[in-house]
């Protein structure tokens, strides 16, 4: 999908995150759309401040499905309970909350949805002080690492605005009842004057403000280029086993190389490609320097060793490794840097000097608020094998690179 919600504006996190309340405590909804999985967009709201007023715009505006959404586990504590069938989705038993302030004591207005999304936002009731089935829908969310949907999202959004980690959501159907018309989307973000964000706008909050990788070993680690020492982490970011080679950069500015596991050109001598050789640069400059080598699993720009080798046989054909990776049906680069900044702000490193010729590692740093001082360009070895997968590189992935 086009990179155009509304967050682009924002030059921080912070920034965006305090429109997101703003909005909210303006008694707008933000719009969230998943272009991963779902392709459509939802209303977001807190549940704690949910109005009639709110209430009757998002059901009106919106059209789809009326959930509240709050923590599995803590759903789970409070009594709330799973409907036996469940296909698609972690759907709990409905419910109203109904009392002398219900006017109707039906649990259908506006005034009462909103009441129950509010009175469900109040961990200290359980699922004794409502009644059920009603005509609300609970859905209980997963932790964002492990899942990325629009439950998880929106409840990690109104946390980090703020709010209790409990959200109201709707899906948004356009004139003619349909779910997946992104460009309606942004055609009510422009008539309401509403904030449009991605899932992946939520995951880059919930990153930079959730410590989720903590270094858990070290030792020492001689190498031909020096030593180093090496650490491990505790992660449950991805739960991978990325890890750090370090050398002492006492008061200078960092060196860092943030290297995607590579293990056909690292460990095998391949001469497919640059990596092993731009390896070999970057433990050299950084035991010369002093700094940090980021060494990141994901194989084959984040498709897997299986996918890569089926992606070196259509290459064998003819195509580069951008039209390879998309006829296998993945992205062409499938990378994701979370991880690398999670380590460097474990290690308390805010400022480096960056090895890479990927522009994007640069753009992506600085978006979660690193500082990148310089970017030496770390060029690898040029042969008859990886000469076009290196003008693939320069021209369809735009990295820099001298040829």
């Amino acid at each position: 999908m086009e990179e155009r919600t509304l967050q682009r504006q924002f030059r921080t996190l912070e920034e965006l995150l305090s429109k997101v309340r703003d909005q909210f405590l303006q008694g707008k909804p933000v719009i969230l759309i998943d272009s991963e999985r779902e392709i459509e967009g939802d209303f977001i709201f807190p549940a704690e401040i949910c109005t009639t007023e709110v209430m009757n715009f998002i059901t009106t505006v919106g059209k789809g499905l009326l959930c509240v959404v709050g923590p599995e586990e803590a759903l789970l504590k409070r009594g709330f309970f799973r409907l036996p069938s469940n296909f698609g989705g972690n759907y709990f038993i409905p419910i109203d909350y109904i009392d002398s302030s219900s006017r109707y004591k039906t649990g259908i207005p506006a005034c009462e949805r909103a009441l129950s999304c509010r009175m469900f936002s109040d961990e200290k009731l359980d699922l004794s002080e409502f009644k059920y089935p009603g005509h609300v829908t609970v859905i209980g969310a997963k932790e964002f690492p492990i899942r990325k949907g629009h439950s998880e999202a929106s409840v990690e959004l109104v946390r980090l605005s703020g709010f209790k980690p409990y959200s109201v959501i709707i899906e948004i159907l356009d004139l003619d009842g349909e779910s997946h018309n992104i460009d309606y989307l942004y055609t009510l973000s422009e008539k309401y004057g509403l904030l449009v964000l991605d899932i992946q706008d939520v995951w880059e909050m919930y990153v930079k403000n959730t410590q989720l990788i903590n270094p858990l070993a070290r030792a020492k680690l001689p190498t031909k280029y020096g030593i180093f020492e090496i650490i491990s982490f505790n992660n449950t970011l991805d739960h991978k086993e990325h890890f750090a080679i370090i050398k002492d950069w006492r008061d200078r500015t960092p060196l860092v190389r943030i290297h995607s596991e590579c293990v056909t050109g690292d460990c095998l001598s391949s001469l497919r490609c640059d990596c092993g050789s731009q390896l070999e640069k970057a433990l050299k400059a950084i035991a010369d320097n002093g700094g940090v080598l980021i060494y990141l699993r994901q194989e084959g720009r984040g498709i897997g060793i299986s996918r890569k080798i089926e992606a070196y046989r259509l290459q064998d054909t003819g195509l580069d490794t951008y039209d390879a990776n998309v006829e296998i049906g993945r992205k062409p680069d499938e990378r994701e840097y979370s991880a690398a900044y999670q380590i460097l702000k474990s290690l308390h490193i805010d400022r480096l000097k960056l090895l890479t010729n990927n522009p994007r590692k640069k753009q992506e740093l600085e978006r979660y608020g690193i500082i990148v001082e310089d970017v030496i360009n770390l060029y690898g070895e040029v042969n008859e094998f990886n000469i076009k997968y290196l003008l693939t590189k320069k021209v369809r992935f735009k990295h820099d690179i001298k040829l």
